[in-house]
């Protein structure tokens, strides 16, 4: 049987952060946009059953990203990218892969679309 490409996508979750180099960017939160890809290695369960408890509920892995986030300060985009991939994986089951996409807004003359900072599993 052929296995069909599945993924759950968690498109521009905003998250308030304390991010920066200098001690001082990091005393005040800053909004990041967070993208999260959940590819699974074969279609989960859920597709034909139908029920939560057959995949991963991803507004519960919303709520865990936000409280990991708003517990710690972070000085690299980079090491926020690594921390919060570490943390999806250690909720999700072995059929599953991620890749996370960070992008935060410095404020840097003439940088329009900011800086992204991509960690995971697959490109």
């Amino acid at each position: 049987m052929k296995n069909h490409y599945c993924s759950i996508n968690l498109n521009s979750l905003e998250l308030s952060v304390k991010l920066g180099w200098p001690q001082d960017e990091r005393l005040k939160e800053q909004i990041i946009r967070l993208d999260v890809v959940i590819r699974f290695l074969k279609p989960p369960k859920a597709c034909q059953s139908d029920d939560l408890e057959d995949t991963h509920c991803y507004d519960a892995l919303i709520e865990i990203i936000k409280q990991f986030v708003a517990a710690r300060k972070f000085r690299l985009l980079e090491h926020l990218g690594s921390q919060i991939y570490t943390l999806i994986k250690k909720e999700l089951s072995d059929n599953a892969e991620a890749r996370v996409k960070i992008t935060k807004k410095p404020a840097i003359l003439n940088l329009t679309d900011g800086v992204t900072f991509c960690y995971g599993d697959f490109a």
